[in-house]
């Protein structure tokens, strides 16, 4: 299924995701299905040591790219023009915050469990947010994360996973 329209988090959403995370200072934290970037550049702003964008539109990637240079913040990110399911099974690493806002009721929550049931990408005391439609259904636990808290505004839900050791 191609995404033909990008559906920017909200801003009252965007300030609930980093109001759950309290400190992203010095933090590794990725952006799936990043769209314009909005909640990366967020991280960003807020001291994350290093985020990674990943969206397969490219002309969203260029987007990203561009916003990042004009904001002079290169430097601590990087961008991959990649389906986040791929973009999870090649890597090699755990981060602390991982931040998920696949598109609505499109079968991608399904795809990203069957990855987080096979590998750990997140670190101890690292977190997963999925920012899902309040329809969808979810796991409550994936491999050692377990759902810690969920928050709704209006039809969306952001569902906080944790890292169980």
């Amino acid at each position: 299924m191609v995404q033909k329209t990008v559906r920017p988090t909200p801003a009252i959403v965007r300030k609930a995701i980093f109001d759950i995370l309290k400190d992203v200072q010095d933090k590794t934290f990725i952006d799936l299905y990043a769209g314009k970037g909005l909640v990366g550049m967020e991280a960003l702003k807020r001291g994350a040591c290093e985020v990674i964008f990943v969206e397969k539109d490219p002309v969203l990637c260029i987007f990203i790219k561009n916003t990042l240079q004009k904001k002079k913040l290169s430097d601590k990110a990087k961008v991959y023009n990649l389906d986040a399911v791929h973009f999870l099974e090649q890597s090699s690493r755990a981060y602390d915050i991982i931040f998920a806002d696949p598109p609505y009721e499109s079968g991608e929550l399904e795809r990203l469990f069957k990855v987080f049931e096979k590998k750990l990408l997140v670190k101890e005391n690292g977190l997963l947010i999925l920012q899902h439609y309040k329809k969808e259904s979810l796991r409550e636990k994936l491999k050692a994360l377990k759902i810690h808290k969920c928050y709704k505004y209006g039809d969306t839900l952001l569902t906080v996973y944790r890292r169980e050791e």
